[in-house]
């Protein structure tokens, strides 16, 4: 590849930074404005920018000073959704201007996740309150700044999916498909309890530009809170802090962070909530048929088992974390609970349908028998 295509990709790398950045940096800086603190320095708006633009590609935040030992590795989910846009858009626009995609994509993310390593030094170099690791940082940006470019540019190549491919796209749409049903029930909770998210909006009382900036934080953040119901509702349950979980059956939660969106949470014990693992039970069945169809046997049901608890895992992984002090350096997912219960609920679903087809074809070959028997 030539200098000027490279220096093309080069530009267009800068300008998704940028139209992510940029628009982060204006919040910061009328939140920071607003706030009235006789203590802030005019720099703090653009480390803070820096800090959440890191955050927002899950590069975790290490939180020093008084208090050492904090960190933020519970990062926004829906923050993916503005990276994925600004990539695209710039990705989109480069290969419009002629340059191969499927050469550019590698160097794209090269540079990307380069340019994301320099910020993450200066945002720590700068202000010792926050460190930002660039050994995390530089892998992180770079898996997600490829496989958007890849997505982006629909380099993946077209062709007959094979078997692996078709089980694990089923896998994919399962866990999609939970993820929707998990919004529905979490939808209904927050208008059941309406009441008390008003109540924990009005003890923030966060201002005009502050409650802005509070309403956009909670949208990013709803991904993990719809993984959260999710584990509520199949089983594995959740956790908001150590000691606790919140499943249909146990409820140990000694006290919330004032957050709005926390005000969905149960109040106690709710069984009728394990409903949801007899869904991701009914999916598993309905997996395994249409495969068996396809294929016949059961390796592709295998297959899709294996990818399904790969996927739970990285879910559970992406949507879990600390929330800056030790009281909440488990909120969220059980990273090895989660996985185990909805992979193993839909194991079983596909076992009963296995089942269910053995005793079709035991009945069949009993009635074809007592055919050939009379005379």
């Amino acid at each position: 590849m030539d200098m000027p295509a490279i220096t093309l990709i080069f530009k267009q790398v800068i300008r998704s930074v940028v139209l992510v950045l940029l628009p982060i940096a204006f919040i910061s800086l009328i939140v920071w404005a607003t706030a009235g603190s006789s203590q802030g320095s005019t720099s703090d708006p653009i480390f803070a920018a820096l800090w959440i633009w890191l955050a927002s590609h899950q590069v975790p935040l290490y939180i020093e000073g008084s208090m050492a030992g904090a960190k933020l590795t519970l990062l926004p989910l829906g923050a993916l959704a503005l990276v994925f846009f600004a990539i695209k858009s710039s990705y989109l626009r480069l290969v419009a201007k002629g340059v191969s995609p499927r050469a550019s994509a590698p160097i794209f993310a090269l540079f990307y996740s380069t340019v994301a390593v320099l910020l993450s030094v200066v945002a720590t170099l700068a202000n010792s309150a926050v460190e930002v690791r660039w050994y995390f940082a530089f892998p992180i940006t770079f898996i997600i700044a490829l496989a958007f470019t890849l997505f982006s540019g629909e380099l993946i190549p077209k062709r007959q999916r094979s078997e692996w491919e078709i089980a694990a796209a089923w896998a994919a749409a399962g866990v999609a498909l939970l993820m929707s049903l998990a919004a529905l029930v979490l939808l209904a909770s927050l208008i059941f309890h309406f009441r008390v998210v008003i109540d924990l909006t009005t003890v923030i009382a966060p201002g005009i530009f502050g409650g802005f900036a509070l309403i956009l934080i909670q949208v990013l953040y709803l991904p993990n809170l719809i993984a959260a119901t999710l584990g509520y509702i199949s089983g594995a349950g959740a956790h908001i802090g150590d000691d606790s979980i919140v499943a249909p059956f146990v409820h140990r939660l000694d006290q919330i962070p004032a957050i709005p969106l926390l005000g969905a949470l149960p109040r106690g014990n709710f069984p009728y909530a394990i409903a949801g693992a007899i869904l991701v039970l009914a999916l598993g069945f309905y997996i395994h048929f249409k495969l068996s169809q396809r294929f016949g046997g059961d390796r592709s049901s295998a297959i899709a088992i294996g990818f399904f608890a790969l996927f739970s895992l990285v879910l559970a992984l992406l949507s879990s974390g600390q929330l800056v002090s030790d009281t909440l350096s488990q909120v969220g997912l059980s990273w090895w609970r989660f996985p185990l219960v909805l992979t193993g609920e839909l194991a079983l679903g596909m076992a009963l349908s296995k089942a269910l087809m053995l005793l079709r074809l035991r009945r069949s070959s009993a009635g074809d028998l007592d055919v050939d028997s009379v005379p």
